[in-house]
């Protein structure tokens, strides 16, 4: 080796640009936290979707990626600049879920199922930002606004699924053991919930809060929608009602405080509901029935998933 050769390898090992960069590991409660904030940021672009369409904005931006032709950052405008916040918090989202495919793939030791789950993120926030540009192209049609929110809650499950078995072996909340009768019952709990988002979608979509005062609804009469979610509301309260009752014998668990909790959250989402249903949909009861859509959803699935081992406890 020549003595110019000794000098560029020197060099090489001591300028700060060819150093190499370590590659960070993710211990199992780091990743766990970065799932956490993937789900909460899932959770709180439903919000700020809702504040889009509550506030009028829906069409505040009249194109995509851009908030108008050729221009990407709105003017000084409410409405637009309502709508492109949402369009920002997608970008955190974004980053969220990337982050989460990362970690999974760094955490220490690796867990397959992590990095199946976190790509099932990125396609459906890469599907949610596709179908967000065919809302604004589509003019708030409310069967694609409909779509747009069915998706999240799609993302919010998904999410709900990742962090939870991304939570460390030794956390305290260890899984429950519950009869295959109550694990039906969480099932039951579920199956409605779903329903309960789904006709709430449509109450939505047909009645006046439709992101535009120039945006068509849905063809169906709001007294006759709102009944039918009301109904799946009371099947809802009535099946987690049932639910906790044959769980207040059991020993203190992770089950029996889910099942709690979903009684405790459904019975404020049923009230703050008909509240804004008598009360003639104020904005802001909206804007909560919507988060609290989201938290109710949030709960049932961690209910759903506590119910999910092995069945040897007899009730």
């Amino acid at each position: 080796m020549t003595q110019l050769d000794a000098l560029i390898r020197s060099e090489c090992c001591l300028s700060p640009k060819f150093m190499t960069v370590a590659i960070v590991n993710l211990n199992p409660r780091q990743y766990h936290l970065l799932t956490q904030i993937a789900l909460w940021l899932l959770a709180l672009i439903v919000v700020s979707g809702a504040a889009v369409r509550l506030s009028g904005s829906g069409l505040g931006c009249s194109d995509w990626p851009n908030c108008e032709p050729g221009q990407l950052v709105p003017e000084a405008n409410f409405h637009a600049w309502v709508e492109f916040g949402n369009r920002l918090i997608t970008g955190l989202v974004s980053i969220a879920v990337v982050l989460a495919v990362l970690g999974s793939l760094r955490r220490v030791p690796k867990f397959k199922r992590l990095t199946r789950w976190s790509l099932g993120l990125v396609a459906g926030v890469a599907a949610q930002i596709a179908l967000g540009a065919v809302t604004v192209l589509s003019h708030l049609s409310p069967p694609i606004v409909m779509g747009h929110f069915l998706l999240s809650m799609v993302l919010v499950w998904n999410s709900v699924v990742l962090e939870e078995i991304a939570q460390p072996s030794n956390d305290t909340s260890a899984p429950s053991l519950v009869s295959r009768n109550l694990r039906y019952q969480a099932l039951a709990v579920g199956a409605a919930a779903a329903t309960v988002i789904v006709t709430g979608t449509i109450v939505t979509a047909s009645g006046p809060h439709g992101g535009d005062e120039n945006v068509a609804r849905l063809g169906f009469s709001f007294p006759d929608v709102a009944r039918i979610h009301g109904s799946a509301v009371v099947l809802l309260v009535l099946l987690t009602l049932s639910l906790s009752i044959k769980t207040r014998r059991l020993e203190q668990c992770l089950f029996k405080r889910r099942v709690s909790i979903a009684l405790v959250v459904t019975l404020g989402q049923a009230g703050i509901g008909y509240t804004q249903y008598f009360t003639k949909l104020p904005v802001l009861l909206v804007g909560c029935h919507i988060a609290g859509a989201t938290l109710l959803w949030i709960a049932t699935i961690r209910l759903v998933l506590a119910s999910g081992s092995r069945q040897i406890e007899a009730v």
